[in-house]
């Protein structure tokens, strides 16, 4: 039996074989952990030594070493520190260019982790394409496959639709590009209570008319992670639960279009903002899916997923993502299931001593403080939260822990893809709120 391996490396596979077949030459004296035994070949190899604390750090590292081959266990770990490995091992092995390097892991039985590294994968090669190619209509052309291998029946809203349901947000967002915006809707039916994911999908963001540094933009092809972390997670979507999907897809460019900063918008539920930076742009998109899902949806709990704020990885740098809950309960079981797939999060408040600072004079709100308050991460949440003020909602602020500047750990350079296994895992839960 075989199981596909890492994305860019299509020769790589997890063979389930027996342990039994490989015998360690007598001349070999294990000397550690992370010791590489060079073994009956040159395409062979051998896992010795003492346990490691860290089993998926430790399959990082040995498929990072392994030029090719085979890799086997001389005793195998039990199914828990398997599964770790392995998740380490794909995670660790990914690129996303093809590699014609055969690197093989040996174990006795497929660990069921398989299925969240697949969606990890995914989420890291729609983040890590170049934004020249993946525009909002690529993006939706995506959505629709992965809707489809999950089961999902999916809408779209093109620019006439939105004008008619009033997504003033996702309209002005996308205005200086040339690539239109879309919403996509995506559903999979089922009993028990409505789960609306949401995700953040800005292809790429010069900022606008308040323009991005050079340095700030080489990461923005990954402003669209948080979408990629919610289309890749409907896979993972348990049979018979309701789970519904909502993309924000726009371009943020400068173009004769291009919105302002001083423009006031009118949002889904007629709400209005008055623009004071045009580089905090994913908040407005996610204003109109949250007054939409609200609205429209009649969810019991929202998630919604976003690369929003260089504060919150100014905050918690690149191991953590923000969380902001409304209730105890979607706060904990968020944050259980990011420890079980190793993508941690951490609560922030949702301080509404800091509510004041979004004031208006022209407008129902602003997007960003005008008095200096701090705390931008948390502002940007009370921002939020006054479109979906009364059902259980939870942001995640994934700024830091969506991108990766170097390989390290599980991690290789560019999209990370978290947030993918973490929704997965909350909704096998159960997806307490």
């Amino acid at each position: 039996m075989e199981v596909t391996g890492a994305s860019g490396t299509p020769d790589g596979q997890i063979l389930i074989l027996g342990t039994d077949e490989i015998e360690l030459p007598e001349a070999l004296t294990p000397s550690g952990p992370e010791l590489l035994l060079h073994a009956d070949g040159p395409d062979h190899w051998l896992v010795v030594g003492a346990p490691p604390k860290d089993w998926a750090r430790f399959g990082a590292d040995v498929v990072r070493k392994v030029p090719a081959g085979t890799v086997a266990f001389r005793s195998e770990p039990d199914a828990a520190d398997l599964a770790q490995f392995v998740r380490g091992w794909r995670l660790g092995g990914y690129t996303p260019r093809p590699n014609p390097q055969r690197r093989v892991l040996r174990v006795s039985q497929p660990p069921g982790v398989i299925a969240q590294t697949d969606a990890t994968i995914t989420a890291r090669d729609l983040v890590n394409m170049p934004s020249n190619t993946k525009n909002p209509a690529w993006m939706v052309r995506q959505a629709r496959k992965l809707a489809r291998s999950a089961g999902a029946e999916v809408k779209v809203l093109d620019v006439p639709a939105l004008r008619s349901g009033g997504f003033g947000g996702v309209l002005a967002v996308g205005a200086g590009s040339a690539s239109p915006p879309r919403v996509v809707i995506a559903r999979r039916a089922g009993k028990g209570p409505r789960i609306v994911l949401i995700g953040k999908g800005i292809t790429f963001d010069s900022g606008g008319l308040s323009l991005k540094p050079r340095e700030a933009m080489m990461l923005m092809k990954s402003d669209m992670a948080g979408a990629a972390a919610v289309m890749s997670a409907l896979p993972l979507v348990p049979d018979g639960m309701d789970v519904t999907v909502l993309l924000g897809l726009a371009e943020n460019a400068i173009g004769a279009g291009s919105y302002r900063p001083g423009d006031v918008i009118t949002h889904v539920d007629g709400s209005t903002t008055e623009v004071r930076n045009t580089d905090a742009e994913g908040r407005l998109v996610l204003a109109d899916l949250l007054a939409y899902a609200r609205s429209q949806l009649r969810p019991d709990v929202v998630v919604d997923v976003a690369t929003l704020t260089g504060a919150a990885t100014m905050a918690l740098s690149r191991e953590y993502g923000a969380l902001y809950a409304t209730t105890d309960t979607l706060r904990d079981g968020l944050v259980a299931a990011g420890n079980e797939v190793l993508e941690q999060l951490w609560p922030m408040p949702l301080a509404q001593a800091y509510a004041f600072a979004l004031h208006s004079d022209i407008a129902d709100r602003c997007h960003i403080p005008t008095v200096e308050v701090g705390g931008g991460s948390i502002t940007a949440g009370l921002f939020l939260q006054q479109f979906i003020p009364d059902v259980p909602w939870a942001h995640l602020d994934i700024a830091g822990p969506a991108r990766a500047t170097a390989a390290s750990g599980l991690r290789a350079i560019g999209g990370t893809g978290f947030g993918a296994a973490l929704l997965g895992q909350w909704l096998a839960d159960g997806a307490r709120f």
